[in-house]
């Protein structure tokens, strides 16, 4: 693998990571206060979901790179 598309995956992954933590802070937070906290619950339910989109990246894009750099 190429140090660029190395680089692409490693961060992809350390962005996902980052994200579902937060997520999971943000769900300590919220505490099932259903009345006062709901926004916090929300927010964690995003978070959540855009954990998958760099996980997306990380797959698809290195072999592109890969590709186009010509070394296998």
């Amino acid at each position: 693998m190429c140090p660029q598309a190395w680089r692409i995956f490693i961060r992809s992954i350390q962005l996902s990571c980052v994200l579902l933590f937060g997520a999971i802070l943000l769900l300590i937070a919220w505490d099932g206060d259903s009345r006062n906290a709901y926004s916090l619950y929300q927010t964690a339910l995003t978070l959540n979901e855009c954990a998958q989109l760099p996980l997306l990246i990380a797959v698809i894009v290195p072999p592109c790179v890969e590709e186009r750099s010509g070394t296998y």
